[in-house]
């Protein structure tokens, strides 16, 4: 049914999310500002899972650089969905 396969049930019939949960991913390494990072990431809103690979919106970001990267973020998302 369609209208029954809303994010979190996608979520769960992913092949790559179902991988990812069961820790068979390919190695990913990069690095931001002098930290390394193994893992990737995708971004996503408050519905999801608190798990390491998900960065979520900043409900109510405080100060300007806050602000700017919330938006950026969500336009980002919207323009991915």
């Amino acid at each position: 049914m369609p209208r029954l396969l809303n994010d979190i049930n996608v979520l769960d019939r992913s092949p790559i999310f179902v991988a990812l949960a069961e820790g068979r991913t390919a190695p990913i390494n990069y690095t931001i500002i002098r930290h390394e990072y193994t893992i990737g990431y995708y971004l996503a809103d408050r519905i999801y899972p608190n798990w390491l690979t998900f960065v979520k919106i900043i409900p109510r970001p405080l100060g300007a650089k806050r602000k700017y990267f919330a938006n950026k973020q969500e336009s980002t998302r919207k323009d991915v969905e």
